[in-house]
């Protein structure tokens, strides 16, 4: 489905003469310079800047990275630079660097965002790089070194292992605890598989998929936080050369749903999710009415749908996975052909520092397309700053917002410009820590014959 993003900060832009981006396939490191990267580890932190000498790099999200760029040598003044929650430019970090020939610093934020630190990693890559260039050799090296940087997670000791090798053939990468780094080590790039366990025992609490190494380049393996249903809270970031991390989520671990009932006609359903290994049954879920979440192993389910308390199927085809740590809503409803359909929600439970993601779902068939406005007090829906146009119906779409109380008013707009309201409602208190859902739905027992449910 299309997912549109709104957000209400706009990223600074990058990009001058003297930084150059390294690729990861077939990279190697120029003379005379020095090279930077900088990851995103607070797990409520805004989007955040790596800034050398006044000039600031694209804004970087939680377990996101910049590309490993390379940077001219000697001494430049450095920050890591967010904004508060009236959008104004804090600098949260501020450091001097002198860089060498050679130099890599990979710098990671961590922590809380409000009292955030950094870590400054340094790795010697150079041998691989010799190695690598020998067009005498046919070895393929990469490198890697692993970061622990969730907070509040405990110590681990870390083994790797060939992929379609045993834990017992793992060989230990290091044991780290929070804010510590093992050294970068080199090993023939493949496919491999990392296990994590409490310190000193020998039973796996996570490991993750086949982790394809190919390229030879290092590989930062970032322990950070996750705020799935999974155990250990933890996924690890993969963040190569490129900025694009790749995670691994815990293998053993398992998913969360929920349902919500978004029927027009006032019934209460049963549902029931099978898989190859096994079936659940969720019993007389009323009318409008939001489940809680059960645990699910991870699989692919086939849901039916029936009308509470008998054999009247609404819906036998509807298909939904669930992944390793995933958390979901489903959402039931019904068109105005009468046909009961299903909808899937994916959460991102992660804490924000002020401001949310708001993931609204329109399941409204009756226009051809709405506009959603959140109003704020002092506002109409002609100087609303926060809003969402053009919604179209089973379409997702996500815009960010400040905390704060929000009128919602859903209009639609005809090509002659006569408005409708098509939903009211008074202040919606946007203020707990985390993200939102909004789902829109048809419901004639309400005043205009919509509804909009708001849930974290």
């Amino acid at each position: 489905m299309l997912i549109k993003q709104r957000n209400w900060k706009l990223a600074l832009l990058a990009g001058v003469a003297v930084m150059t981006a390294a690729c990861d396939s077939d990279e190697t490191s120029s003379d005379a310079a020095a090279y930077i990267q900088f990851y995103n580890a607070s797990p409520n932190s805004v989007a955040t800047h790596l800034v050398l000498d006044e000039h600031a790099y694209t804004a970087v999200e939680f377990s996101d990275a910049l590309p490993r760029y390379q940077y001219a040598l000697g001494e430049a003044e450095a920050s890591i630079r967010g904004y508060d929650a009236g959008g104004d430019t804090v600098e949260l970090h501020e450091f001097s660097l002198d860089l060498k020939d050679g130099d890599n610093h990979l710098f990671v934020l961590i922590g809380d965002y409000e009292s955030s630190e950094y870590l400054d990693i340094r790795y010697e890559r150079s041998e691989m790089d010799e190695i690598n260039d020998d067009a005498n050799s046919d070895e393929s090296k990469m490198q890697i070194l692993a970061v622990h940087g969730a907070m509040d997670e405990g110590a681990y000791d870390l083994y790797l292992a060939k992929a379609g090798s045993s834990f017992s053939e793992a060989e230990l990468l290091g044991s780290l605890s929070y804010k510590e780094n093992t050294e970068a080590v080199m090993l023939d790039t493949g496919e491999y598989v990392l296990y994590l366990t409490e310190p000193g025992e020998s039973q796996p609490v996570f490991h993750t998929s086949t982790m394809v190494l190919t390229s030879e380049t290092v590989n930062k393996l970032v322990l950070h936080n996750s705020f799935g249903p999974g155990e250990p809270k933890l996924v690890v970031d993969n963040v190569d050369s490129t900025g694009t991390p790749v995670g691994y989520v815990n293998q053993d671990a398992d998913a969360e749903f929920r349902v919500y009932n978004a029927m027009n006609q006032a019934r209460s359903l049963d549902l029931q999710l099978s898989s190859d290994a096994q079936n659940i049954n969720l019993e007389a879920l009323s009318p409008h009415t939001l489940s809680d979440f059960s645990a699910i192993d991870y699989n692919d389910y086939g849901v039916s749908v029936f009308n509470a308390g008998s054999a009247d199927l609404l819906a036998n085809n509807l298909l939904v996975t669930f992944n390793q740590d995933e958390s979901k809503t489903l959402v039931i409803y019904d068109n105005k052909a009468g046909e009961t359909l299903g909808m899937t929600i994916a959460h991102d439970h992660r804490p924000n520092a002020f401001e949310h993601t708001l993931t609204v779902a329109n399941l409204i068939d009756t226009y051809d397309s709405l506009d959603l406005y959140l109003v704020r007090d002092g506002e109409t829906i002609d100087t609303a700053a926060y809003k969402l146009t053009y919604l179209n119906f089973t379409e997702l779409a996500q815009i960010n917002l400040p905390t704060g109380d929000y009128d919602i008013s859903l209009v639609h707009k005809e090509d002659n410009g006569t408005l409708t309201l098509v939903y009211q409602s008074d202040a919606q208190a946007i203020d707990q820590t985390g993200n939102y859902t909004l789902v829109l739905s048809r419901d004639e027992t309400q005043p205009l014959g919509h509804r909009a449910m708001l849930f974290q």
